[in-house]
């Protein structure tokens, strides 16, 4: 009777737990796979019913044949029933592998018509995050999803700009009106949605794709913000006018008047790297990347940018090692990360790696720019190698990971995942988390792309149709939070925990 009442014990508790883990009633397909383990778990269950029931008929007519009454099976039955749980649960975990579940989420954007446009983290653990819409920055806590402050935008303007992190404490945000450039800069606290201080400046129209227009120097204490032909630096926690640059085609000593206007920039270690593009857009001249003391905006040296046309795209994805995305208007003309190993020697030139290639296409992003003030790419820079999302020739999606030496542009490895890939972020040292559209998340070592963890990866459960197409992933401590642009349909904001 013990025996058969574990087995109708399993029973019971593999149908709970399997029909239970299917979000929404309903599952399968490659858009909304079912959770692991839910499959083998109820195959076990009708299994396990039936022998469960065949069990408690044969044996209950052998045991009242030597005893008859049913209080003692019952009783035997009742007892195996209760023994087999926790050794069925340990089953049951086993068949799910691990798992990440949601642990909250934020409630929807109002007015449903703002659109996220980038996000910060606060602290070595992102114990806050920053999720910036076009009207307002609203900050969330990492941990229970408790909304902190909010900062309004001006009235009739939007945020169009943002630093691509906060800097002692001060995080950086730009504002326009609809369809004219950025042209007001405000320097927030990042710790209670203060503004600190703001300046007017005359802006310039975004690139494609917008950000690269803010950044901040911790070492110098200078806010750098990109004009109409000038670069404009300002004191971090004041605000204060510290100098302004005047980009031209021409070297120090001069020669040349085409005017140029800077495309993106990136601060860090002291200098401020500024890309450039000089003449009218339907008469190109020349393109520079220059070097600017972040303290007092002197031209420290340029190089040329290996470009012909006006630029389409210019994002900066790492100010240290610098490593540059462009893409010119001409078809036939450059599109690639160049990586730049020295950037001040003008004799070395960066190293190229083609957007698309023999092997593979790379896929920072998707056809149309989310997060447009601070975007969001489906790559890391770290160890040495550009770690990003890339699809086989032919494939409509990025299903795999390549990881691109920075010193010479050769594919170090890839690992194909067999899903496309929604969103890759750093995850430790050596380690490069993947969220996938099938509601996996993977880490892999930056090094060889080894999988770390489970070979399928971890399952993320009761997300589907909550995320968009490419959400930002960041982590925070053992917490994933995963931030939406749009806050209407799907949350704003939500994270997920082991």
């Amino acid at each position: 009777m013990l025996g058969a009442g574990a087995l109708t014990g399993l029973a019971v508790e593999f149908h709970v737990l399997g029909w239970s883990s299917i979000p929404g009633n309903s599952c399968g397909g490659r858009y909304r796979p079912c959770p692991e383990g839910t499959t083998p778990t109820l195959i076990l269950a009708f299994l396990f019913t039936f022998a469960g029931l065949a069990g408690l008929t044969v044996a209950l007519a052998a045991f009242t044949r030597v005893r008859p009454g049913r209080a003692v099976p019952g009783a035997l039955a009742a007892a195996g029933l209760l023994i087999a749980l926790w050794p069925g649960w340990q089953a049951y975990l086993w068949l799910r592998g691990p798992v990440l579940d949601p642990v909250w989420q934020a409630g929807p954007d109002r007015p449903a018509s703002v659109r996220g446009v980038g996000a910060w983290t606060i602290g070595d653990d992102a114990g806050t995050v920053v999720r910036a819409r076009s009207d307002a920055l609203v900050a969330y806590d990492s941990a229970t999803g408790g909304r902190g402050w909010l900062l309004r935008a001006p009235v009739r303007e939007s945020v169009c700009a943002m630093s691509d992190r906060v800097t002692d404490g001060i995080g950086l945000v730009a504002f326009a009106r609809d369809e004219k450039p950025c042209d007001t800069v405000w320097g927030v606290d990042a710790s209670s949605g203060r503004k600190v201080w703001e300046r007017d400046l005359t802006g310039r129209t975004l690139l494609y794709g917008g950000g690269g227009v803010l950044g901040a120097d911790a070492d110098t204490g200078v806010a750098v913000a990109l004009g109409e032909h000038s670069v404009h630096g300002y004191g971090l926690a004041d605000g204060a006018v510290r100098w302004t640059a005047k980009p031209t085609a021409a070297r120090a000593e001069g020669g040349d008047d085409a005017e140029c206007e800077p495309v993106t920039a990136s601060s860090a270690g002291g200098t401020t790297r500024v890309a450039v593009t000089c003449g009218p857009y339907s008469d190109f001249h020349s393109a520079w990347l220059l070097t600017l003391d972040s303290a007092t905006g002197k031209e420290l040296s340029r190089r040329e940018l290996p470009v012909e046309s006006y630029l389409n795209v210019a994002a900066v994805l790492s100010a240290e090692p610098f490593t540059l995305l462009v893409q010119e208007n001409d078809d036939r003309g450059l599109a690639a990360v160049l990586a730049y190993d020295d950037p001040d020697d003008p004799e070395r030139r960066p190293v190229t790696i083609p957007l698309t290639a023999d092997e593979e296409d790379v896929a920072l992003s998707g056809l149309h720019p989310v997060f447009t003030a601070r975007p969001v790419f489906r790559a890391v820079v770290t160890g040495g190698n550009l770690i990003v999302a890339a699809a086989e020739p032919g494939s409509g999606a990025p299903e795999r990971v390549a990881a691109y030496a920075l010193d010479d542009g050769r594919r170090v490895w890839h690992t194909d995942l067999g899903t496309t890939v929604a969103a890759l972020a750093p995850a430790g040292r050596d380690r490069v988390a993947v969220l996938g559209e099938s509601q996996r998340l993977w880490t892999l070592t930056t090094g060889d792309g080894r999988r770390v963890g489970e070979e399928d990866g971890t399952t993320v459960r009761d997300i589907a149709l909550k995320l968009d197409a490419e959400p930002q992933l960041i982590g925070a401590g053992d917490d994933w939070v995963l931030v939406n642009t749009d806050g209407a349909g799907r949350p704003p904001a939500l994270a997920v925990s082991p």
